[in-house]
């Protein structure tokens, strides 16, 4: 769909499943089920939605899903399905990887960063996005690196510290910045030290990519959260700001984990599907 000068494309790049109690932390199940039903082994759906953006002749995608690099015992945890298909879609774009000009990851979890690196045909790793700038919050970096013992298993370092060997691969930030033009990122925290939120903008319109501020369409009641969040209170405070602008300015929302309705707009508290959109 085109919003002004944007030309925007959302892809469900990885489909999986995560324990539907990580993803809600302390709401009751009896009411998250009636939403997005668990299976027997408490397991619900779950996807890893991309954005990718043209704009002013660039190439931007927000999020590159968990990648080709799980092991198949991992794999199998999670139900992983369609390992390439970011990839498979961009080719169906007519866009080859070393176009990319711009890579932003919302956060550096196995599960939004994974496709930041691949496994090559000799079972190397390799950057995906080799001529992409790759815009990541320092304290998200930092705290990648060094995780307290609860967020150790959501970083795998091969995802992301190839980006230090490379020239100029990857751009740290210090809070809100505009990193091309019209292309805003917001520190919001919360979740994790660095998260952040993409704002595209033309003119008075504007496309926000979530990450898990807001995961899935239950997690735009403000008080949902999930139970990863390492400060849920920040999380609370940065997700009523996000989705009073979004509502006020009329600002399209693509939430980062969604399986059915991953990009909408927020018309009187409720979800409206943005129908050109799959």
């Amino acid at each position: 769909m085109r919003l002004g000068d944007l030309e925007l494309y959302v892809l469900n790049s990885d489909h999986w499943k995560a324990d539907g109690g990580l993803m809600f932390g302390v709401v009751p199940k009896v009411l998250w089920e009636k939403q997005k039903p668990a299976d027997s082994n408490n397991m619900i759906d779950m996807s890893c939605v991309c954005l990718v953006a043209r704009k002013n002749g660039r190439v931007i995608i927000c999020e590159t899903g968990i990648g080709n690099k799980l092991s198949e015992k991992r794999a199998r945890q999670v139900s992983l399905r369609e390992p390439d298909e970011m990839l498979n879609a961009l080719r169906r774009l007519g866009i080859r990887p070393d176009e990319v000009d711009a890579v932003i990851p919302t956060h550096l979890h196995w599960d939004h960063s994974g496709g930041l690196t691949r496994r090559d045909a000799n079972g190397g790793l390799e950057l995906t996005f080799k001529n992409a700038r790759h815009f990541i919050q320092r304290s998200e970096w930092d705290y990648a690196l060094h995780p307290d013992i609860r967020s150790q298993s959501a970083y795998v370092t091969d995802d992301f510290t190839p980006l230090a060997d490379g020239n100029n691969m990857v751009e740290f930030l210090d809070g809100d910045a505009e990193v091309l033009p019209g292309v805003h990122l917001r520190l919001v925290a919360g979740h994790t030290p660095g998260s952040q939120v993409l704002v595209l903008r033309s003119g008075e319109l504007a496309c926000a990519v979530t990450g898990d501020l807001v995961c899935q369409t239950p997690h735009l009641r403000v008080p949902w959260n999930m139970a990863a969040d390492l400060e849920p209170l920040r999380v609370f405070e940065e997700k009523a700001r996000l989705l009073d602008e979004a509502e006020k300015h009329r600002w399209l929302l693509v939430l980062s984990h969604e399986t059915e309705h991953p990009a909408g707009y927020l018309e009187e508290g409720r979800w409206r599907p943005e129908p050109e959109l799959p």
